[in-house]
């Protein structure tokens, strides 16, 4: 199915090549010192996003969104206020390269904002392989239940075809995997195997309706569902129709939505959730076999 992996591997070094490459000129053009500067923006700008995204929160409550959405919007906000307002003070209070006087001087500026041009360059690379390995293996498993075995219900699968997007990430992923390419990835990957597994199970029940049937009676599943605002969820009208209909801005502002994600009492036992063995459970086909025990809290 993956034919064409070294036709994505060359795509693919080829264009982190000329990324790196333009990071690199970049940093000579800038200096060392405004590329420090933009790095002290860019810790900033997280740091803003993590802290201060949660002081806003209850700010913008009054908004009608979950809690958790407003820290995400408001903390990016502030992000790339922060970024941006760090950046400017450091393009107006420091030299380009180009500006510096001394050519000693110059050669250093150039050479020190290039090494940090590369060193940002590979970093930014290195997390974009890190996405495609993610979202690759989703697409995998999405691929892998698309394929349905001899005897197999129609009724079992609820999407027979992935789309074009979910098979290039998949080749893509693949092509990372292939050869001495992937022995390096593998090892210098610092997602532990068990998050992969773990997507894989997750895209594999979503995939399957009576996977999805299994997971619901999972105990831990149903102590969930039963907690008040979550079967209210249930029993809406409007979060079906909005379902269906795709319109997930209005999911966003529904009252019992926003009322559940903000609850305490269901953040605690989402928490507390077993979720692995839930997607164990759901994954053993028609095996007749009870339910495991749950924790005793």
């Amino acid at each position: 199915m993956f034919e064409d992996a070294n036709h994505w591997q060359v795509v693919f070094f080829a264009s982190a090549a000329l990324f790196i490459a333009y990071q690199v000129v970049r940093g000579w053009r800038l200096g060392i010192v405004r590329q420090m500067v933009n790095l002290v923006a860019l810790a900033a700008g997280y740091a803003t996003a993590i802290f201060g995204g949660r002081l806003a929160a209850p700010i913008f409550r009054p908004l009608g969104y979950p809690d958790f959405i407003v820290s995400l919007v408001a903390g990016s906000v502030l992000a790339f206020v922060v970024f941006t307002a760090v950046s400017a003070a450091g393009a107006v209070l420091f030299r380009r390269t180009d500006q510096q006087g001394i050519g000693l001087v110059r050669v250093g500026y150039g050479a020190g904002g290039s090494l940090v041009g590369l060193v940002f360059g590979m970093t930014t690379i290195w997390f974009f392989v890190l996405g495609i390995r993610l979202l690759g293996t989703v697409a995998e498993a999405q691929m892998q239940m698309s394929v349905r075995p001899e005897g197999t219900s129609p009724r079992r699968l609820i999407r027979a075809q992935p789309g074009p997007m979910a098979e290039n990430l998949a080749r893509m992923k693949e092509s990372l995997d292939h050869g001495a390419t992937g022995a390096v990835m593998q090892r210098l990957d610092p997602t532990p195997d068990r998050a992969y597994a773990m997507l894989t199970k997750v895209s594999r029940v979503l995939s399957s309706s009576e996977s999805i049937g299994r997971f619901l009676d999972f105990p831990g599943a149903k102590t969930l569902t039963q907690q008040p605002r979550i079967a209210a969820l249930q029993n809406d009208p409007g979060i079906a129709r909005a379902v269906f209909e795709r319109n997930f801005l209005s999911l966003l502002k529904n009252e019992r939505i926003v009322a559940a994600a903000n609850d305490p009492e269901v953040n605690a036992l989402i928490r507390r959730f077993e979720l692995e063995k839930a997607l164990d459970y759901a994954l053993r086909g028609n095996e007749k076999s009870s339910p495991p025990a749950t924790r005793r809290e």
